[in-house]
């Protein structure tokens, strides 16, 4: 049947909004907030520029919130309509009524949203589970799309390692702050400070929240054939989440359009740590395509 996500606690909740608020001020003030429905539950969508182009949609990695993308917002949205969206079934702005039982529903959820905004013809991106999302939604509701952009997603184009499989389970089934520290700088290659605001309130939905999301299906092969859209799949070559190179060299072999990047010193959270140069790749990817 299925499971719906929920915060543990009302003093847990209260906490990760504490920390969501405080991570979205860092995003600019300049926006517009959207409860849309959908008929999984109502999604928050912020909506960032109002440039000229195709829109560009962006989905963030597992329990991070739109207030990741904040380091990558002004560039974006100087250049194009920016919109972030809070994954349903995740913590965040997003409420969840109804679970969503596989990639299909998941797919049905956003393609409410965005039949919603009356968005068509624009590009989606995602980081990690956000990427792996993009894919899915180019598997099942390709229509709407004029591209999309994976930023080193998960269980996407290499499988997850064993490691970042058992870190990870290590992180959920015994919470606790300073195990989730670790779990979450290993990840991004050992920052000196976990105590930014996005960091803040990816810990606390990881402590507050239970998410009732099926797992992250790996597509085999002929899911990536299937793909006719333009894709960027962007790799961090100090990635633990897959084996990098493999990544990489699946992607140049299946997808029928791609450009893929391997920057060999990025970790899996590239795109806060070099968010100039991601915004540059991903406007220059995008630039001739609607």
């Amino acid at each position: 049947m299925g499971r719906i996500g929920h915060f543990t606690t009302v003093e847990g909740r209260a906490r990760y909004f504490a920390a969501y608020d405080e991570a979205m001020r860092e995003c600019p003030p300049e926006r517009t907030e959207l409860d849309v429905p959908s008929r999984y539950g109502t999604v928050r969508v912020y909506r960032y520029g109002s440039a000229g182009g195709a829109p560009i949609v962006l989905l963030h990695g597992s329990h991070a919130s739109s207030a990741m993308w904040a380091p990558n917002l002004p560039g974006l949205a100087a250049e194009r309509t920016v919109y972030t969206v809070d994954t349903l079934g995740e913590p965040g702005r997003s409420v969840q009524t109804l679970p969503m039982r596989d990639g299909a529903e998941r797919a049905r959820a956003l393609e409410d949203v965005f039949e919603e905004l009356g968005l068509d013809g624009f590009h989606l991106a995602g980081l990690s589970a956000g990427g792996w999302q993009t894919l899915n939604q180019a598997r099942h509701f390709p229509g709407r799309l004029a591209s999309i952009a994976l930023f080193d997603p998960a269980n996407t184009l290499g499988k997850l390692t064993k490691r970042f499989y058992a870190g990870a389970t290590i992180a959920y089934l015994w919470p606790g702050d300073a195990m989730m520290r670790r779990f979450l700088r290993w990840c991004s290659g050992n920052p000196p400070s976990m105590d930014v605001p996005a960091a803040k309130v990816l810990l606390s939905g990881m402590s507050e929240f239970r998410t009732g999301l099926p797992p992250l299906a790996y597509p085999d092969d002929g899911v990536l054939r299937s793909i006719r859209l333009p894709v960027f799949a962007l790799i961090g070559g100090r990635s633990v989440v897959h084996d990098p190179a493999v990544a990489a060299e699946r992607a140049r072999e299946l997808f029928p359009r791609a450009e893929v990047e391997l920057w060999p010193e990025a970790t899996h959270a590239l795109v806060g740590e070099q968010p100039e140069r991601t915004v540059r790749r991903l406007l220059e990817f995008v630039a001739g395509k609607g």
